[in-house]
């Protein structure tokens, strides 16, 4: 028979246990062995509750990719499932609040109803790429002062901010119509990022360029794959 210290079936703690097993045979001959048990806990977060607002982006809409059409969801949920994934003692949430077509006004009119429901611990903001297209350079100024007024009110109620630099336009598309203008307003936003020691997401730098397979035909939206390297 075998016996092992501690017994088979016992409760191993945290951390390194060693156990002892000795095996002994019909004619009463024995050989032992050692083996090491190491049990570790799960990484947590300080935070569980997140609140993705935003526009079209955000919501999740997705623009053909250029050879083929990728099926995906948005990047609200695939951070939600990634943060399931790594953190699977935690009821994380992840509340999706875009509304696809929004300007940055719009965004900020419904702010305050949307992150007292989801008291969340961390905003999610992203914006702008309506107001630029439509009513061109006079927008900026305009987006950075109600992004900054979202994220000092956040960090006046205790809530952390991570600000979006807008992804890239593709020139002559059909819906990328500003994409010089999306470079200026993405250095505002970096500065804010500085100027109120958020968090800041890259979005632009991690496209690449405006050419980039990750923005689909429209030259606005990203594809699938996009959304993938958003999350």
């Amino acid at each position: 028979g075998v016996r092992c210290t501690p017994a088979a079936g016992s409760l191993a703690h945290v951390g390194q246990t060693t156990v002892s097993c000795t095996a002994t045979d019909a004619r009463s001959q024995t050989a032992a062995c050692s083996f090491d048990v190491a049990v570790v806990v799960a990484p947590t977060l300080s935070v569980e509750r997140f609140l993705a607002l935003g526009d079209s982006f955000t919501f999740g809409t997705t623009s053909r990719a250029l050879e083929r059409e990728i099926p995906g969801s948005n990047y609200v949920a695939k951070l939600e499932f990634l943060l399931h994934e790594r953190y699977p003692d935690q009821r994380l949430t992840v509340t999706n609040a875009g509304v696809a077509g929004q300007f940055v006004d719009q965004i900020e009119d419904r702010y305050a109803t949307v992150l007292r429901q989801s008291n969340a611990q961390v905003l999610m903001l992203q914006g702008g790429a309506n107001d630029l297209n439509t009513d061109g350079a006079r927008a900026i100024t305009d987006v950075v002062t109600r992004l900054e007024r979202m994220t000092r009110d956040a960090q006046g109620r205790g809530v952390s901010v991570i600000l979006s630099t807008l992804t890239p336009q593709r020139p002559g598309s059909t819906k990328g119509t500003a994409p010089e203008l999306v470079r200026d307003l993405n250095s505002r936003v970096r500065d804010l990022c500085r100027r109120y020691q958020t968090g800041c997401a890259d979005l632009y730098a991690a496209f690449g360029n405006e050419q980039s397979p990750l923005i689909g035909t429209d030259g606005l939206h990203p594809t699938s794959a996009g959304y993938d390297a958003i999350t």
